[in-house]
């Protein structure tokens, strides 16, 4: 009579309570907590922004997608906040539901490329200043636009 071993049920129920525990079952990467709103990551549905300290003001420049391929091109162009930012997180949520993150480098000039979708996509800008705080200064919709 062969006797079975709970070793590998209990390494399996382990390993799953600890991905729930540590929450990195999540699929829309970092966002940060906006003081007094709830995340929306993954939604279509635009929300409120928030406008930065005046002595703060950053310019973040957002072009129209590609029209071969749907990238995204987010630009940081400075401003006299620039010196305050600690991290500038740009977030793509797509019709499919798929949410990229990048990080946008605090350097006037910096860039990154984000491949959108074709059609509709919900870009969200969210700056973090040395003061603690975070800001989404930038929450809209991206359409995709045919060359015509």
């Amino acid at each position: 009579m062969k006797q079975k071993s709970l070793f590998p049920a209990l390494v399996s129920l382990l390993l799953i309570g600890s991905l729930a525990f540590c929450g990195c079952t999540s699929q829309g990467g970092f966002i940060p907590e906006i003081p007094g709103q709830g995340n929306t990551g993954g939604s279509l549905q635009p929300g409120p922004v928030q406008t930065l300290p005046p002595e703060s003001t950053v310019e973040i420049q957002i072009n129209e997608k590609d029209t071969s391929y749907a990238t995204i091109q987010v630009i940081f162009a400075g401003g006299k906040g620039q010196i305050a930012v600690t991290s500038i997180l740009v977030q793509v949520t797509r019709p499919d539901g798929q949410v990229i993150t990048r990080t946008l480098p605090a350097e006037k000039g910096a860039e990154v490329k984000i491949q959108g979708s074709k059609d509709t996509d919900r870009i969200e800008v969210f700056v973090s200043l040395n003061t603690g705080k975070t800001y989404k200064i930038i929450d809209r919709l991206l359409p995709y636009r045919t060359r015509g």
